[in-house]
C-alpha cells in the first residue's frame, strides 16, 4: 500500500469506479503541472503538442490502436458523445444497447432521438445466450450498436469478437471505460468504428484522462481553433480534437508514467492483469457470495447478487471506511468487488465483518 496514495485506514474494493494512483504517477503529474504553471505560454505554445503526441504514442502502443486515429478526451463518456454526435439519426433508426450498459451512456443515446432497443442479458450470464440475443435484436432499422466491452454494474466481459461480425453495415461504438489495463486490449483488431476508454481506472492515471478512437475522422463536440486549416498539426483529426480550449493536460500527459509505473509494481502488465483477475475471484470467494457469471466472464471485478438493501447501507459503509459499491439493477441488487495491486485477500475478511447483518448474499 505504501506505493499508492490511498488511505491505508480505508478498505478500497472499488477501483473500478474511480481508480487510484500510485505515488510515482502523482509525482510525475505534479512535476508536469509545475512546469506548466511556471511558464504557461511557453508550455502551451512550445511544448504541449509534442508532449501530447508522445503520450498518445505510448497509449496507442498499449491499447494497440493507430496513433493517427487516437485522441485524448476527459473520459469515455465524452468519447461516446463525440461518436453519437457525428451520426445523423432519424426517429425510426434503432440503437442497440445492452441491458447492463452504463447509465450515462444510455442517457447519451436517448438524446439522439433514435429508437433505443435494449438487448436483454441472461442471468446467470451465458455468453452464448447473449450473442444470440444480440443477433435476434438486429433489424433492418438497426443503425448503431452501442456496446460495452466490460459492463460497469455487472462487471461482465462482453464477447465482442463474436458480436461484431453480426453487425455488418451497422455503426459500432464501444464503451471501453473499464477495459484498458483490465484486459489485454487490441482496439484495432476489434474492427469497430469507435472506441472510448478511460485511463484513470485500471491504468491508474490521474482523473480526467480518457481516450477516443475513430476509424474515420469525426468532428469534435466543441469547435475551436482546429477548425481553421492553418492551425495545429497536419493531422486534422488531432488538430480539431486535441484542443477544445484551455485545460489542465497533466492527467493525459501522465499516462505514460502510469503505464510504466503499474508495469513495474506488478512485474509487467500480463502478470498484473492475471494477478488482479485471480485476486478478484479470491475476494469474492472469501466474501461468501456467488458470482453472477463464470470466472472467464470476469476480469479484475466480480459482481455477486445480494438481497435488496436501503441506500443508507452504502453511505454507512463509506463513513466507516469501506469502499465497495452496492448496485441496484432491474434484476436485483449486486455487490461488485474490484482488485488491483494494492489489495489483499484480508480486505475481503474485513469487509465481510462489516457486511454481517447488513448485506445478505443470494
Amino acid at each position: 500500500m505504501h506505493d499508492w496514495a490511498l488511505d491505508p485506514a480505508v478498505v478500497h474494493l472499488n477501483h473500478g469506479s474511480f481508480g487510484g494512483c500510485p505515488r510515482a504517477v502523482l509525482e510525475a503529474s505534479a512535476a508536469i503541472r509545475a512546469r506548466l504553471e511556471a511558464s504557461p505560454m511557453r508550455f502551451f505554445v512550445l511544448e504541449w503538442q509534442d508532449e501530447l503526441d508522445r503520450a498518445r504514442e505510448a497509449l496507442a502502443g498499449f491499447v494497440h490502436a493507430p496513433a493517427d486515429r487516437l485522441v485524448f478526451v476527459p473520459n469515455a463518456t465524452t468519447g461516446v458523445a463525440i461518436a453519437l454526435a457525428s451520426l445523423r439519426l432519424a426517429p425510426d433508426d434503432e440503437i442497440l444497447i445492452l441491458e447492463d450498459g452504463y447509465r450515462a451512456v444510455k442517457n447519451q443515446a436517448a438524446r439522439t432521438g433514435a429508437r433505443i432497443v435494449t438487448v436483454p442479458m441472461p442471468r446467470p450470464h451465458d455468453p452464448d445466450q447473449l450473442v444470440a440475443a444480440v443477433q435476434q435484436a438486429i433489424t433492418p432499422r438497426t443503425r448503431v450498436a452501442l456496446l460495452d466491452h466490460i459492463t460497469s454494474p455487472t462487471a461482465l466481459i462482453i464477447p465482442l469478437a463474436r458480436i461484431v461480425p453480426l453487425l455488418a453495415g451497422v455503426t459500432i461504438i464501444v464503451d471501453g471505460a473499464h477495459a484498458p489495463g483490465q484486459l489485454a486490449l487490441d482496439v484495432a483488431a476489434l474492427g469497430v468504428d469507435f472506441y472510448a476508454g478511460n485511463c484513470h481506472k485500471w491504468l491508474c492515471a490521474p482523473k480526467a484522462g480518457g481516450f477516443f478512437y475513430a476509424a474515420s475522422p469525426v468532428p469534435p463536440l466543441v469547435t475551436s481553433h482546429g477548425a481553421s486549416a492553418e492551425y495545429g498539426p497536419a493531422n486534422r483529426f488531432h488538430a480539431e480534437l486535441d484542443w477544445a480550449g484551455t485545460y489542465d493536460p497533466t492527467a493525459v500527459l501522465s499516462v505514460p508514467a502510469a503505464i510504466a509505473t503499474v508495469a513495474e509494481l506488478g512485474d509487467g502488465w500480463p502478470r498484473t492483469i492475471a494477478h488482479n483477475h485471480a485476486l478478484a475471484l479470491t475476494l469474492a470467494e472469501r466474501l461468501g457470495g456467488t458470482p453472477i457469471a463464470p470466472a472467464s466472464s470476469f476480469g479484475s471485478m466480480v459482481a455477486m447478487a445480494i438481497a435488496p438493501v436501503d441506500d443508507h447501507v452504502q453511505l454507512d459503509l463509506l463513513r466507516e471506511g469501506f469502499e465497495v459499491p452496492l448496485i441496484p439493477t432491474p434484476r436485483g441488487h449486486l455487490l461488485r468487488v474490484s482488485a488491483h495491486l494494492y489489495n489483499h485477500p484480508a480486505d475481503a475478511d474485513r469487509l465481510a465483518r462489516a457486511l454481517h447483518g447488513r448485506v445478505t448474499f443470494i
